[in-house]
């Protein structure tokens, strides 16, 4: 089975799931629980840091996606995507879905301002 490794933490304004590995069909279901554990805060907004992910397939963008219709709005917002799955969130029309920051200090500073 592919390595996956996520952790997950509170940096206002966010609940920020940090993804490290290979994102596919044999481990996004590790992502779906760590965001439905996530789900449970009141108001919570969810940042999907994507900085270490070295491999994505369509499974694990589906996770994102779920979450983001479940959640609506702008309260889902992904963070440190590679060259290769920027452009394939600009391609899914996802880029104009959700706000999409280069970093997770682009992401947090943002939000602060």
């Amino acid at each position: 089975m592919p390595d996956l490794h996520i952790t997950t933490n509170v940096r206002r304004p966010f609940a920020i799931i940090s993804v490290a590995g290979e994102l596919d069909i044999a481990t996004c279901d590790q992502l779906g629980e760590a965001a439905e554990r996530m789900l449970d805060r009141p108001g919570v907004r969810l940042l999907f840091d994507l900085t270490d992910v070295t491999f994505m397939d369509s499974s694990g963008i589906d996770v994102i996606i779920e979450v983001h219709v479940r959640l609506g709005g702008d309260r889902v917002a992904v963070c440190g995507l590679s060259a290769r799955h920027q452009r394939l969130f600009d391609l899914l029309g996802l880029t104009e879905r959700l706000p999409v920051y280069p970093t997770l200090r682009d992401a947090l500073s943002d939000e602060c301002e």
